[in-house]
This record gives structure tokens, sequence and C-alpha cells, in this order.
């Protein structure tokens, strides 16, 4: 009887000594990091009446939120220059393979869903979604020549990707990429991004 009385009180000081260290911890880490941890450790006292502070008590007793949750959008691209160009558009979230479009020819202000495209959302998840356009554009309009080339992005090597991260708010709807003279803009539910769109052949 003895040993157990001192057992459990022992028990109790260990517990009380780590929940001392994931309050001191928390001041330099995101409190939600360590939700799964404390919602846990919370079941393991419960069997042993351990009595948590109410702050804690709140945030332990909820099981911890999706770590992870995959989504994908629509993608639609919107010639707003005043030419008639051939369009390509290429999509990678981090850590995923590229998705393209393909080639699709588009007039002055015609508009096309190309593109279905995936990412992933969640309290873990540290991914972006990067673009790229890339463009033909005709020369005369009775004939078939695309051979001036366009894209996006600064022209610097490595930086033609252009960072438009897709939020949760964007899943299963349309992200629209307009196509202007100089400037691309790529516009979602949770916001928009522009980038540059210049001729790179010259």
């Amino acid at each position: 009887m003895w040993l157990s009385k001192n057992w459990l009180k022992h028990r109790s000081k260990v517990s009380l000594i780590f929940v001392i260290y994931i309050l001191k911890h928390s001041l330099m880490t995101n409190i939600v990091r360590l939700r799964p941890l404390l919602f846990s450790f919370y079941r393991q006292q419960q069997k042993c009446n351990f009595q948590f502070p109410p702050v804690l008590e709140a945030m332990a007793s909820d099981p911890p939120p999706p770590q992870l949750t995959e989504r994908w959008a629509n993608v639609a691209l919107e010639n707003k220059s005043g030419h008639i160009f051939k369009l390509e558009v290429m999509h990678q979230y981090t850590g995923h393979e590229v998705q393209s479009s393909g080639w699709h020819i588009l007039k002055p202000n015609e508009k096309l869903t190309v593109l279905k495209v995936n990412f992933n959302t969640g309290v873990f998840t540290t991914g972006t979604d990067n673009w790229k356009v890339h463009g033909l554009k005709k020369k005369e309009k009775d004939s078939d020549d695309f051979t001036e080339s366009w894209r996006s992005g600064t022209g610097a090597a490595g930086t033609d990707w252009k960072k438009h991260t897709l939020r949760s708010e964007d899943d299963g709807e349309v992200t629209e990429i307009k196509v202007f003279e100089s400037e691309i803009q790529f516009v979602s539910k949770s916001g928009t991004s522009t980038t540059s769109f210049y001729r790179h052949d010259e």
C-alpha cells in the first residue's frame, strides 16, 4: 500500500513536469503542433485522475485536427491579349509531379478549362503551388505561324515558376489564369497573384 501511494505521488510529479515542459516548449513552437501530443497524454492521465490546468484541459480534450487533406481545383485559361495564342499551363505542388495542360489555341477573350490540379492543405503541410505559362503567338491572322515564343516569369534562371498557393477554400473551385499583353494574373477564391509575360526568343 505504501509503495502504491508513493508510486502515484511520483507519477503525479512526473506528469506535472511534463505539462510544464509542454508550456515552456509552446513559447517557441506553434501550440497547434502540440495538440496531438496533449490529446494522447490527456487520455492516459484520465485513468489516473490527474487534473489538467483549465487551459490545457480545453486544448487537450479535443481531438487533434486533420494533418493533411488532399484537394483539387480546375484551372481555366483566358486570353485577355489582342492576339491569338497557343498556350500551355504547368502546375507543380511541392514534391509532386508536374501537371501540364498541353497546348491550346485561344483567340482574344476566349476562355477554356484546361487542367485539373491537385494540392494539399492542413496543419502540417508546407508545400506550395508553383505555376508556369508558355505561349506561342500567332504572327499573322491568316497563317499557321506560331513561332513567336512567350513565357511567364522574370526571365532569370530558375525563376520562371510563379508561386500562387491554393488554400482550402479553393478546393473544387476554379482558378483563372488571365493572359494579358505583358502580365499574367492567377485568380483564385483565396486571392490573386501576378507575374510578367514576356517574349523570350528575341
